[in-house]
């Protein structure tokens, strides 16, 4: 089963005092990658996977697909020259909206502003073989827009990057992996062929090729967690965790229901109760 790991920001060693949980030191990282070279994996993209559908590529034994998401600065700065140097791609999903410097979405996060990646490092990147996909035009939630700019961000974001890029841009990732009916019909209408999520879809990848499950690698795991995650099937323990927390969230719901309805009722039974008190007073005294 073919894994795909999900980065956002590769940090350098000095002291990051506002360092999240989606920052992974720039060692941490290369000790990774390192470390799929040594077990034998082969980095290839989502293009790459089509192509073996089709028929028109051969996928090596122990393949691995890497994506970033945000098109951080970061990214172009301390990743690509590791993954170079080990020969491996990835996909890297940035915004269709190039005057968008910075990453103003991660602030209320508690994470600071730092650059995104002009076009001259996207481009660099995608001639060096790695897939360029689309984040949106803005980083925005879209399952919380009306479905008209929720279309103009899934679609115009992949018209833009052809135009940079001069070439095909297929696949999508869901902002923060925020997905929904609509937004994922919307991606297959967009003409993108791949759309990763986070924590939803299918556990086996392949599954749904338009709501790809990832697993997010970020500044806590170390070397045992990235072995469980890269040599275990470790893909059916997350899915299995997200389903059962989803499972079990209609349950709780109905329980505050239920108990909305018992107190509704309970407040219905005391008036009609005092209702009928006061008419037996009428009577009685012939009021």
């Amino acid at each position: 089963m073919i894994k795909v790991l999900l980065y956002h920001r590769i940090i350098d060693d000095r002291p990051a005092s506002h360092a999240h949980w989606s920052c992974v030191p720039i060692e941490q990282f290369r000790k990774q990658i390192e470390l799929l070279d040594r077990w034998g994996f082969t980095a290839i993209t989502l293009h790459d996977y089509q192509l073996f559908q089709r028929g028109e590529l051969d996928l090596p034994a122990k393949p691995v697909i890497l994506t970033f998401d945000g098109g951080y600065l970061d990214t172009y700065r301390y990743a690509f020259p590791i993954l170079r140097q080990f020969g491996m791609r990835a996909v890297v999903f940035v915004l269709g909206d190039r005057k968008i410097k910075t990453n103003y979405w991660d602030k209320n996060r508690g994470i600071p502003e730092v650059p995104l990646m002009e076009e001259t490092h996207v481009l660099e990147m995608y001639r060096d073989g790695f897939e360029i996909g689309a984040l949106s035009m803005s980083h925005v939630d879209l399952t919380r827009f009306p479905e008209d700019k929720v279309w103009e961000e899934i679609s115009r974001s992949r018209i833009l990057l052809e135009i940079l890029l001069n070439g095909p841009v297929q696949s999508f990732s869901y902002p923060s992996g925020n997905v929904n009916a609509v937004a994922k019909r919307m991606v297959q209408h967009a003409g993108y062929t791949a759309a990763c999520g986070v924590a939803t879809g299918p556990a086996a990848f392949g599954g749904d090729l338009h709501e790809i499950r990832r697993l997010s690698i970020t500044g806590s795991v170390g070397v045992i967690g990235f072995a469980l995650r890269m040599l275990t099937p470790y893909d059916y323990y997350a899915w299995f965790k997200w389903a059962t927390k989803k499972r079990l969230a209609p349950v709780e719901h109905d329980a505050r229901d239920l108990s909305r309805l018992l107190a509704e009722k309970k407040r219905r039974h005391r008036d009609r109760r005092s209702s009928l008190i006061e008419l037996t007073k009428e009577e009685a005294y012939g009021e």
